[in-house]
This record gives structure tokens, C-alpha cells and sequence, in this order.
């Protein structure tokens, strides 16, 4: 995407980049790495579906740039797979990198960062891509050829399947599921423990396994803890990390597939995953909640200047306000318009 926009920000990003620098090298292997494999005795091959059951939530991985290139080598691929605005010095490290940049979208939001320089990390570049930036791959085929090409190591991804109605996971068959011992694989049982709003409407979140030991399962009420306390809206997500396992980029077009696997519990997924939906869901409720709070943090004003002008809306709009969209927003406002043009908002 050769965009003036695109341009502008590999070379702003290019610049900061080449700065800090450091030498390349190969990335040493893991001394015993294992696939992340489909599960046991799991059988998913004849669910034609199954590939598309889930979603990735959020991706990172590292790469080495070729001899002779730089961080701008990275910046461009990048370009060519997110409609980015800029990458941003953030002045800070991070994990042992010695610069952190921040990856901007289109719409101005934090979508995820870039980190480079360091010795310890041997003249590697890492990426990570939060919900939002996961939501604005253009083609996962074409990235993960890449990296299949450049040999990048994928340091994590979260498969996420989501269940609109809740109808078919929650929170409680989660507990019933750690009760029965499906969560138990290889022989071990895993830790799990619950977070309890205890009944306020925040939502709940039952966790299995450990973010240290690099396999951790979420399931938790996503439509409370987007602000709606009637939402039945339920996601299950798994959390997968390079600790001792070799992730496969197979995981970007089959995340279905290797989210069905994790548990012998979620070898019942089914359903196809919709992204787009589930990012206009996740807008409108957010939109709802937001109006919530205006109304009764400046309702009675706007009462009072319809008054002032007569009732006349328009003025009254006129006057309050402003270019841009909230903060909360800005990730999503490369596909507001289109959500609005087809009146899912």
C-alpha cells in the first residue's frame, strides 16, 4: 500500500528506527521446543468449520531482518499488511529491547507496538498486535507466508471464539467443565481459579492454567465488561505463548482448529466466527454505555440549550461538538463508516 499517508509513516518510523540499531544475529532455537498440536485423541478434521470457529484476539511475534537491513525492513512489511498512520517513539524499552514504538492505525488508536536495539536480543525486531490491530489484517494468508518466509517466530496468539446468546458456553459451564476433568491434558489438571463481580453487573472471568507456563484459558463475560449488565455475550479465549512450544503460522488461517484443541471441553465448536460482527457488537455497546454517561452527565444541559435555542437540535449539535471521535473509538473508525452505511450502529 504505497499511500502518501503509508509513506509518511515508514519514514518517520524508518528514521526513529534506524537510530537505534543494533547489530543482527540468528536467534538460538529453543533447547527442546514442541508444536502446538490439535489435542490427543480430539477429532476436528471432519467439522468443515472448524477452521473458522474462532478469531485471533492478539498476535506478536519476533523476526530477525536480513543482513544488511535495518527496522525500516519490518516497517514496510507492516505497511503492507495494516492501514497504518504512524509508529511513535514511545523515549521507553521494553522486555529487554531498548526502544519501544508505538503502532498507530488510520483512526489514531494504540493498535499495538513495534520494539527493537538491545544486545540480548541479538538484532531481532518484535511486534505485537492488540484486538484492534488483530481486527485490521488485510490477508493472514499473506502474512503468515511471510513469516513462514523470514522464519519469525510467532511469541504469541489468543484464539477466541465468541457465543453471542451464551447459550453454549458460560462462565458456570466452565466450572462444571473443570469439575468433570476436561480440562485435564497429558494427565495433569490444570490451576484454575474464578473472578466473582458477585452479581454487580462487571461480569465474571473463570481462568485456567498459567500465563508463565505459556497456555492460558479465558472465559469471561464480554458483553458486562463492555458496560452492558443484561449482555448474555460469552467468550472463550485461549492465551498461547512460546514457552518451550514452537506455534505453528498455520494458527493464523485454522485458529478454529488449534482453539478446539487446546481442551478435550472445546472440541465442540461449531459455529462460524464472524469478526466483523463481533467488532460491530462490541461498538454498539460501547456506543450505549457512552450515551448512558452523557445523558446523565450533561443531559440537563442539552435540556437547557434547547431551551436557549428554541428547540432547535441542530444549533444546539452546532455548538457541542467537536472534530474526531472519542478516545475509545478511534482504534475502529477505519469501519464505522461501513458499520453505519449498513446500519449495524
Amino acid at each position: 500500500m504505497d499511500t502518501p499517508e503509508h509513506n509518511q509513516a515508514g519514514q518517520q518510523a524508518g528514521a526513529a528506527a534506524e537510530a537505534g540499531a543494533c547489530a543482527r544475529a540468528a536467534a538460538a532455537p529453543d533447547a527442546s521446543p514442541r508444536s502446538v498440536t490439535t489435542g490427543g485423541n480430539i477429532t476436528i478434521a471432519d467439522k468443515p468449520d472448524s477452521e473458522t470457529q474462532a478469531h485471533i484476539d492478539w498476535f506478536a511475534f519476533s523476526v530477525t531482518p536480513p543482513a544488511g537491513e535495518t527496522p525500516r525492513w519490518l516497517i514496510r512489511t507492516l505497511i503492507q499488511f495494516l492501514p497504518i498512520l504512524n509508529i511513535t517513539p514511545t523515549g521507553k524499552g521494553w522486555n529487554g529491547y531498548k526502544e519501544r514504538h508505538t503502532i498507530e492505525g488510520l483512526g489514531g488508536g494504540n493498535i499495538g507496538l513495534l520494539a527493537f536495539g538491545g544486545d540480548s536480543q541479538r538484532g531481532s525486531v518484535h511486534v505485537e498486535l492488540n484486538a484492534q490491530g488483530c481486527a485490521l489484517v488485510q490477508d493472514w494468508s499473506a502474512l503468515q507466508a511471510w513469516g513462514e518466509l523470514h522464519q519469525a517466530t510467532i511469541t504469541r496468539i489468543d484464539l477466541a471464539h465468541d457465543d453471542q446468546t451464551g447459550e453454549t458456553v458460560s462462565v458456570d459451564q466452565g466450572l462444571q467443565w473443570k469439575d468433570e476433568g476436561l480440562f485435564i491434558v497429558n494427565g495433569r489438571p490444570a490451576k484454575a481459579r474464578l473472578i466473582d463481580d458477585l452479581g454487580s453487573g462487571d461480569g465474571r472471568t473463570f481462568y485456567v492454567g498459567q500465563r508463565a507456563n505459556g497456555k492460558m484459558l479465558r472465559i469471561y463475560e464480554k458483553g458486562k465488561q463492555l458496560g452492558d449488565p443484561s449482555s448474555p455475550w460469552v467468550r472463550v479465549e485461549v492465551e498461547l505463548r512460546n514457552k518451550n512450544r514452537l506455534i505453528p503460522w498455520d494458527t493464523l488461517m485454522r485458529p478454529g482448529v488449534y482453539l478446539a484443541g487446546a481442551y478435550p471441553c472445546l472440541a465442540y465448536l461449531s459455529s462460524i466466527q464472524e469478526k466483523i460482527k463481533t467488532i460491530g457488537k462490541a461498538v454498539k455497546i460501547s456506543i450505549e454505555v457512552a450515551v448512558g454517561n452523557l445523558r446523565q452527565t450533561g443531559g440537563k444541559m442539552v435540556n437547557l440549550m434547547m431551551e436557549i435555542h428554541s428547540g432547535d437540535a441542530f444549533a444546539v449539535i452546532d455548538e457541542l461538538k467537536r472534530d474526531g471521535f472519542p478516545n475509545r473509538f478511534k482504534s475502529y473508525a477505519a469501519q464505522l463508516p461501513d458499520m453505519i452505511a449498513r446500519g449495524e450502529l
